[in-house]
């Protein structure tokens, strides 16, 4: 064979197995970049792929409502949630992601349906000071979030999506594995017990605690900037659509550990000024559950100092439906300061918590 013949041999080969790969993962599209899941197929839907696998389903998947928000939001279930406010919905969290991020999430729902029913997100303490400038885009596979047919190639003819995910799903149906239901979709529930031990095991002391840190005006404006742009843009455009809004029931140990930082009282002022800010719109419910001393002081409700468990999950749910612990124009003063006076002044040694030596 001629040197001509070989390369033209070596070319054609090359972009037929090119086209073998790329149209294979164009046709099981494991990241649903294209469709929605294939009748005759089985999707693994990985805990830890949420950033490869949320737009797909916000792009292709059918639903009229949307649970979004981070890790506090994923043992919850939307078979739960349909049954209560009777709608259909999916579940696309992301773990430890900002205000800014989860947004872009609820803007891209929108631009794809045009009847969205329920928007249920939580507004996490630990975020609500992110600025989307300290935004880390390491681990996004931005190809997979726009418009452009030409970086699609990334994805097309990544080795690694081809061998782990596109006969990933091959082999996951092979086997005669069933597809997880948006139920166990994220959920860390069965993998991660919960408990006191489990919360303190990596707990150390602190040496001391500091005084507590002024809320500044900074400060203020970088809540105010946060929640306008990142909750309320998508509020105010869509007014048909009801948005049910919480602040997760952190553990009492993040709350002494807040303490001891000299933080607690700029987190509640920042939460009482989100609420001043949320609470002006007639589709916005607002909820927090933080002054439920008897769940937080327990620590056997967590898996660590933040994530409570999979029923208390379920138990949120189902109080939102109810409309108890509510927030509104006449109680979230009064509610915020209590927290503030409880988290400030508990014996957080009650909780078996281990305090600075000081105390």
């Amino acid at each position: 064979m001629n040197s001509n013949k070989f390369v033209k041999t070596v070319l054609v080969g090359t972009g037929t197995m090119l086209v073998l790969i790329g149209g294979m993962t164009a046709v099981i599209d494991p990241f649903f970049h294209y469709h929605k899941p294939l009748a005759q197929l089985e999707y693994p839907l990985e805990r830890g792929r949420e950033r490869y696998l949320n737009n797909g389903i916000i792009r292709n998947f059918d639903y009229d409502s949307a649970i979004t928000g981070t890790s506090m939001m994923q043992n919850f279930k939307t078979s739960q949630f349909d049954k209560l406010f009777d709608a259909h919905s999916v579940k696309v969290t992301l773990t430890g992601d900002t205000y800014w991020a989860i947004d872009e999430e609820i803007r891209m729902i929108f631009q794809n349906k045009s009847d969205i029913k329920y928007i249920f997100r939580c507004l996490d303490y630990n975020k609500v000071f992110d600025d989307k400038s300290d935004y880390n885009y390491d681990n996004v596979p931005t190809y997979l979030y726009d418009d452009n047919p030409w970086n699609d190639v990334q994805y097309l003819f990544n080795k690694d999506v081809f061998i782990d995910n596109t006969l990933g799903v091959v082999k996951y149906t092979l086997h005669g594995q069933k597809m997880p239901d948006m139920d166990q979709y994220s959920s860390w529930a069965a993998d991660h017990p919960v408990g006191k031990d489990y919360v303190l095991q990596n707990y150390s002391a602190p040496a001391r605690c500091e005084d507590q840190k002024e809320f500044t005006e900074k400060e203020a404006e970088i809540v105010r900037h946060n929640v306008e742009e990142n909750v309320l843009d998508m509020v105010k455009a869509h007014p048909e659509t009801t948005f049910y809004f919480y602040t997760p029931p952190y553990s009492a140990l993040w709350w002494y550990k807040t303490k001891c930082s000299g933080n607690l009282k700029r987190y509640f002022q920042a939460e009482q000024l989100q609420a001043e800010l949320l609470l002006q719109y007639d589709n916005v419910k607002l909820f927090s559950f933080t002054d439920l001393f008897d769940l937080t002081c327990d620590l056997d409700n967590y898996k660590d100092d933040t994530h409570y468990s999979e029923q208390i999950s379920a138990d949120i749910m189902n109080w939102i439906h109810d409309g108890t612990c509510q927030m509104t124009e006449a109680n979230y003063k009064s509610r915020i300061e209590n927290m503030t006076d409880y988290y400030l002044h508990y014996n957080y040694s009650k909780s078996g918590i281990p305090l600075a030596q000081e105390n």
